[in-house]
């Protein structure tokens, strides 16, 4: 899963967004500029999170490149001692 969690979106993004556009809309004075700053804020969380999940993926299939890499290991080590 390259994308953020469903978890995210459902529990932090979206609940989140919701709640600033409810308060933004309740400053009569400066609406377009809190909506703004609101949608700026939103956005550059949803790339750090997708960064995020970058990277955590590619931890992941590194870690299994070298669990792969050390059962190998382990395999021919085992075959030289019989």
């Amino acid at each position: 899963m390259v994308g953020p969690s469903i978890i995210f979106y459902i529990f932090f993004a979206v609940p989140y967004i919701f709640v600033m556009y409810w308060l933004v809309k309740q400053d009569k004075k400066k609406y377009i500029w809190g909506l703004s700053i609101v949608t700026i804020i939103a956005i550059i969380g949803i790339i750090v999170s997708q960064k995020a999940s970058k990277v955590a993926l590619q931890n992941y299939q590194q870690h299994q490149i070298d669990a792969r890499e050390i059962e190998r290991e382990n395999k021919s080590d085992s075959l030289q001692l019989d």
